[in-house]
C-alpha cells in the first residue's frame, strides 16, 4: 500500500499540472479564430454570392394527397397487440371499449379491478388501439406483425412478473 502512495505522489509531481489544467498561462484550448470558425453564421450574415438565387417553391398538399405512416409498420400483414392493464383506480368491472374495428383473441379481467390482459388484432388498416378505462394504468403494451415475439414474451419471465396463473398463460398462448 505504501509503494502505491508513493509511486501516485511521485506521478503528480511529475505530471499533476498538465493532467489536471490548461497550464500556468490558463490558454484557453480554442484560439479566437478557431472559436469563430464554429459559430453560427446568420443568413444575413451570408455574402451575397452564396445565396440561392432562385426563390423557393412551397408545395402546396391536400389533405388526401398526405402519405401515411401506416407503411412504416407494414401494414400489410395483421398487427397483433398484447396489453395488460392495471385497473386498481378504475370503476368496478372497467373493461376495454371501442372495439369494434379489431378482433379480441383473448380478454381476461383478473377479479373486479384487478389486471385486465387482452390479446386483439388490429386489421390491415394499421395499428387500431381500444379506448382503455378511465384512470387505468398501462402496465405493458406490445405490438408485433409476428405471433412468435408475443408468445416469446409470454414465456419470458418479465412477463411472468405481472401474470402467473397457468390457466391464463396457457390461454394466452392458445388464443395466438
Amino acid at each position: 500500500m505504501k509503494k502505491v502512495l508513493l509511486i501516485t505522489a511521485i506521478f503528480f509531481m511529475f505530471f499533476g499540472n498538465s493532467v489536471f489544467s490548461q497550464g500556468v498561462d490558463d490558454v484557453p484550448y480554442l484560439s479566437p479564430e478557431d472559436i469563430a470558425a464554429i459559430e453560427l453564421v446568420l443568413p444575413d450574415d451570408i455574402p451575397v454570392d452564396f445565396r440561392d438565387p432562385a426563390p423557393k417553391v412551397i408545395e402546396v398538399v391536400t389533405v388526401n394527397e398526405v402519405k401515411n405512416e401506416m407503411s412504416r409498420v407494414n401494414s400489410a400483414h395483421p398487427l397483433y397487440h398484447l396489453i395488460v392493464l392495471d385497473r386498481t383506480y378504475c370503476a368496478l368491472d372497467s373493461d376495454i371499449s371501442d372495439v369494434n374495428s379489431m378482433s379480441v383473441l383473448y380478454k381476461y379481467k383478473h377479479g373486479r379491478n384487478g389486471f385486465l390482459i387482452a390479446i386483439y388484432v388490429s386489421g390491415l388498416h394499421g395499428p387500431v388501439y381500444p379506448q382503455f378505462p378511465a384512470r387505468s394504468r398501462v402496465i405493458i403494451d406490445m405490438t408485433s406483425v409476428s405471433k412468435n415475439v408475443l408468445r416469446d414474451y409470454i414465456n419470458s419471465t418479465a412477463f411472468r412478473k405481472y401474470v402467473s396463473n397457468r390457466r391464463v398463460l396457457t390461454d394466452l398462448l392458445g388464443a395466438l
